[in-house]
């Protein structure tokens, strides 16, 4: 249930950043893998959307400090692995559209997408053999292993995609 609370908490985070940012979202879709919110016509520039990108960790980051004062360590764990996971900077994860639009600012455009890519592929294989290295050692039950294997073709299948357009 913790992960739930924390996932919604998490989502809660990025749709009050656009709504206070003024940009709506056109929907929102609940999946496996979490919520995706979709933007309308209107887009963010780079610096609104590192804040919204930032919102979802900064609300669980915010919930576990409260849970710690509450006394639920368990809850507040929770929490802060969700937050320090997105941020990691890898695609299809918080932290990695922090990347791309702080290199996009700072005047890497062109350079933002392949670093991502590179970026990714240096957090996310080495998270998935380790992933998979507890699984088999029966330290771990999968989940893990799921996401990243998960992280990992995302990855693979957006640069593909990229190639074949």
């Amino acid at each position: 249930m913790s992960c739930v609370v924390a996932s919604v908490v998490h989502e809660g985070g990025h749709l009050l950043a656009m709504l206070l940012l003024g940009y709506p979202p056109e929907s929102c879709t609940v999946g496996a893998f979490g919520m995706r919110i979709r933007l309308g016509r209107r887009l963010p520039g780079y610096g609104h959307n590192m804040l919204i990108s930032f919102a979802g960790p900064a609300a669980n980051l915010l919930s576990a400090g409260l849970l710690l004062l509450a006394d639920t360590p368990t809850a507040a764990a929770v929490h802060l692995v969700l937050a320090g996971f997105n941020l990691l900077p890898a695609s299809a994860l918080d932290g990695g559209e922090l990347l791309r639009c702080g290199l996009c600012l700072l005047g890497f455009e062109t350079l933002a997408k392949p670093l991502l890519r590179l970026t990714s592929a240096l957090v996310l294989l080495p998270l998935a053999a380790g992933s998979f290295w507890l699984f088999l050692r029966g330290w771990g039950n999968g989940t893990l292993l799921i996401v990243s294997a998960y992280l990992v073709l995302l990855v693979f299948l957006s640069d593909k995609n990229e190639k074949n357009s």
